[in-house]
């Protein structure tokens, strides 16, 4: 039974964590944030398998990662240059149907990745796309030429 309470306590606590989060945030987790909240299974595998007896550890952990979290998203918002550092900024890879190479290369994008997209997009040729831009969160958009 004590492994049960354990896990009903990390499950209630883990949830608290998000509800405070906000959902909006964990709909929209970089793949920095997504690796770290990866890191709370292994702050509580040891106190759930009762390889540590103290649950006092992992929810220490636990809750420095999620007000780190929190921290992060609060001043992403309040600020637009922590949002570039934090965020990162798009890159233009394709402009008014030429491809800005060295972008491609500097964001190891092959031009393959841009051809898939803009195919998803109806487009077939480069001069049919005035902006390729690849965003922050790894997609890439692709803008058509106004006709």
């Amino acid at each position: 039974m004590e492994t049960v309470a354990r896990v009903a306590i990390v499950y209630v606590f883990v949830w608290a964590c998000f509800r405070v989060v906000g959902k909006r945030e964990l709909t929209q987790l970089s793949p920095f944030e997504l690796v770290t909240l990866l890191f709370i299974p292994q702050l509580f595998s040891r106190a759930l398998t009762r390889q540590d007896y103290s649950m006092t550890n992992g929810i220490i952990g636990a809750s420095t990662l999620f007000l780190l979290l929190y921290l992060t998203s609060a001043a992403r918002y309040r600020s637009a240059r922590v949002a570039s550092i934090v965020q990162g900024v798009p890159t233009v890879l394709v402009h008014r149907g030429a491809v800005v190479q060295a972008h491609l290369d500097r964001e190891r994008i092959a031009l393959d990745d841009i051809l898939s997209t803009m195919r998803k997009s109806g487009m077939q040729r480069f001069e049919d796309v005035e902006w390729a831009i690849l965003e922050p969160d790894g997609k890439i958009s692709i803008v058509p030429v106004a006709r």
